[in-house]
């Protein structure tokens, strides 16, 4: 058992489920955190998750830093043996991509080169499937898949694609570190924001769906994941690799399905053409113009939209026998918690 771990991220979906799957195993937590209104945050995700806030709240270590503050990140490490490298800024709006790259790519390397100064080294990174590239032919994408600079990517595709070389390059450093790559997580949390939201928006009458495909996987199993391959018996034969995660690829069309049945919801039926969505964005960048808000939706998630692609996540479970939870039995599960929280 290791006696403390970092967690960063710690009041977001995933790095709350993992902060409460270590408090489960009695491993002592610290958690950074940027303000009050973030551990009220993570009050809720563990409530959702069937927890007790306080008495995790209690148990954790917090520490309020900031990953782009290198003396910060330092004070945070001291008596630390691993880190789980959860933060993150995720944005598909073109105006935000300097800030995602700067807190994403300067925020990993402000954290590997504490790490490498602390003498902490090891490290759990959550990368994406977005940091990956094509396969060849039409097989689903895999870790081998490799990500061609030449290729038009979205800001978060580099942005993730260049924290994952800032962990390369601490392991050439003497880093020892894992990278997993999830694809689409699904948990609960805010209705509003995030996978979570398409619950949201089916209750509310959701009546369209894109012709994309793309990959899930539960959150439970990407923290279960992640404490797999960081375990003692694990974590050198791990080291410097990467590990995709993802239980199941759906098409928009089967997962907005799934989870207007789970809410007794209306199932989406209409169609969104590539036209329309081009359409689409265009009107909101105009809207946003306009009034100065952020557009709903951007050419970026359009295309995300309407990308088909598949991704093979067995390789940690040939390695390492992991198995995945049925991405139907999430998606049920996730939809009674939203049922309860929001009182349908």
């Amino acid at each position: 058992m290791m006696k403390k771990v970092l967690v960063t991220g710690a009041t977001g979906m995933l790095g709350s489920r993992l902060v409460f799957d270590l408090f489960s195993l009695r491993v002592k937590v610290r958690a950074i955190y940027r303000n009050q209104a973030r551990i009220d945050i993570f009050r809720r995700y563990i409530k959702l998750y069937g927890g007790d806030p306080e008495s995790v709240v209690e148990w954790v270590e917090w520490c309020e830093a900031d990953v782009l503050n290198f003396h910060e990140m330092k004070d945070a490490l001291e008596g630390v043996e691993m880190v789980y490298h959860c933060a993150a800024m995720v944005s598909f709006y073109p105006p935000d991509r300097s800030e995602m790259l700067r807190i994403n790519v300067n925020g990993t390397g402000n954290l590997v080169n504490a790490c490498l100064e602390t003498g902490v080294g090891s490290i759990c990174h959550v990368s994406s499937i977005a940091a990956l590239g094509k396969a060849e032919g039409d097989g689903p994408i895999d870790e081998t898949a490799a990500w061609i600079p030449e290729e038009k990517h979205s800001g978060y595709s580099i942005a993730k694609f260049h924290s994952e070389m800032e962990i390369w390059r601490g392991v050439e450093e003497g880093l020892k570190a894992v990278i997993v790559n999830p694809s689409v997580i699904i948990g609960p949390g805010d209705w509003k924001n995030g996978s979570s939201a398409f619950y949201g928006q089916l209750a509310r009458g959701l009546r369209f769906y894109s012709s994309g495909v793309t990959g899930f996987v539960d959150v439970r199993d990407v923290s279960a994941a992640m404490l797999l391959l960081t375990h003692e018996d694990n974590f050198l034969q791990a080291c410097g690799n990467r590990f995709l995660l993802n239980a199941a690829n759906l098409s928009y069309r089967e997962f907005f399905t799934k989870i207007a049945l789970s809410i007794n919801a209306k199932v989406p039926t209409l169609p969104v053409t590539n036209i329309m969505l081009s359409l689409a964005w265009r009107l909101a960048f105009l809207a946003g113009k306009i009034t100065g808000n952020k557009p709903q939706i951007t050419q970026e998630t359009a295309l995300s939209a309407s990308k088909r692609a598949t991704y093979n996540g067995s390789r940690i479970s040939r390695e390492y026998g992991f198995t995945y939870r049925p991405i139907d039995e999430s998606i049920i599960e996730i939809g009674k918690i939203y049922l309860a929280d929001t009182n349908r």
